[in-house]
């Protein structure tokens, strides 16, 4: 009876409006994709003759810029965190959880926000107790395996195959690499990217994945968008050949499908989310620690989001759907009336990761307002906690 009424209390302010300034910041969760890093994909050398760029680290590790644009990040979120009375000095402990995937990239990631974030308190990143293995809570497979299940993903998957059409896409990207001079031209036969087939891949335990032109190009472009992002000289970024944005969109298209076709599926994306969300609504419903940080991966950003089942929404000024160093950030207030949620995409433009800009309250990165479609939000961007937790499938 007292949860109906506190219920209808939530609906009632949500109506009217809500006070603004008589809200208090509860509780922070914030799942975050790692920073700058290297190309996942080391040997590119065969698609295309021309002198790929060089790099510090080895394949998808963090470099120095991502560590130094993280910390921005991290000190942004202090000041933020500062404004709104949230934790004063260094925080106890038990109020504050770190956890990263333990990839080296996410693992630095966290490393470099806390630091920032929670200068000389001494908080350390947590992890899963075997750092050789992916974890469990960031893998992004299918963990019902039966073949009903990947029979439904498969069929899901290939549709949104029929539905892409990157033909432009690879047309530009072929332009660029000079495909017919390369060594997989001249070996395998592979000139022009729009006219191979795309093939998908479901092994147990492995994640969603398609080859052909799709996992090809999604490499290629990776490794031009992160040399962009470093700041490395136009003329090395893609040898000088992406001039405008709207080449830039045209070429990154692949990135976005790729991302579509392996994560963005209506119950696949569940399925995979699933320990991940667990998770997060454990935390949500303890109503501690005050702080949580998760580092994952874009994988993780796209599946917990389709998961969640958010209205559809757009990203202004950046290339990637779940953009470097973005963050996702669920956060709980109250009044005197009830508790709410509000959830906000916080990220770094292109612009500030390629000119390394420092961010901070007078100078924010981007932030777009998000909403789930089954917890109406106000004007303000606030819907009531009570039906944010009714969409709990995982108790």
């Amino acid at each position: 009876m007292a949860a109906t009424f506190m219920a209808l209390l939530c609906l009632v302010a949500l109506s009217k409006g809500i006070d603004i300034d008589s809200l208090k910041l509860e509780q922070v969760l914030i799942l975050s994709r790692h920073n700058v890093r290297t190309p996942l994909t080391a040997k590119l050398e065969s698609y295309s003759s021309k002198l790929w760029p060089k790099w510090n680290a080895s394949a998808g590790y963090l470099t120095e810029k991502g560590t130094r644009l993280e910390g921005y990040m991290g000190k942004y979120i202090a000041e933020w965190l500062d404004s709104e009375d949230f934790i004063e000095g260094c925080p106890n402990k038990d109020d504050v959880l770190i956890y990263a995937n333990t990839k080296p990239r996410t693992l630095d990631t966290a490393k470099a926000f806390a630091e920032s974030a929670f200068q000389s308190c001494n908080i350390t990143v947590q992890h899963y107790e075997n750092i050789e293995i992916f974890d469990p809570l960031f893998l992004p497979i299918l963990h019902n395996t039966t073949e009903a299940n990947k029979n439904q993903v498969r069929e899901e998957m290939e549709n949104k195959l029929k539905e892409m059409n990157l033909t432009d896409s690879y047309i530009e990207l072929s332009r660029i690499l000079n495909l017919r001079t390369s060594d997989i031209c001249k070996k395998l036969y592979l000139c022009e990217l729009h006219l191979r087939r795309n093939e998908i891949i479901l092994e147990d335990g492995e994640e969603p994945n398609v080859s052909g032109p799709l996992d090809i190009g999604n490499s290629i472009v990776d490794s031009f968008i992160m040399s962009y992002y470093e700041g490395m000289p136009t003329s090395e970024v893609a040898w000088g050949q992406i001039k405008t944005d709207q080449q830039w969109d045209l070429i990154s298209k692949i990135c976005k499908e790729n991302q579509n076709i392996r994560f963005n599926l209506t119950k696949g994306a569940k399925d995979i989310a699933r320990p991940l969300v667990k998770y997060m609504f454990d935390i949500f419903k303890a109503g501690t620690p005050k702080f949580t940080l998760l580092v994952g991966h874009d994988s993780n950003m796209n599946s917990v989001i389709r998961a969640f089942d958010f209205q559809p929404f757009v990203l202004p000024e950046q290339f990637e759907p779940f953009p470097i160093g973005g963050k996702v950030i669920f956060q709980k207030w109250s009044d005197v009336s009830g508790q709410y949620l509000k959830v906000e995409y916080v990220y770094p433009t292109t612009k500030q990761l390629r000119d390394g800009e420092r961010v901070s309250l007078l100078q924010p990165p981007k932030k777009v307002l998000l909403e789930l479609k089954g917890c109406e939000i106000s004007k303000s961007g606030y819907c009531p906690w009570t039906e944010f937790m009714k969409l709990n499938e995982y108790a």
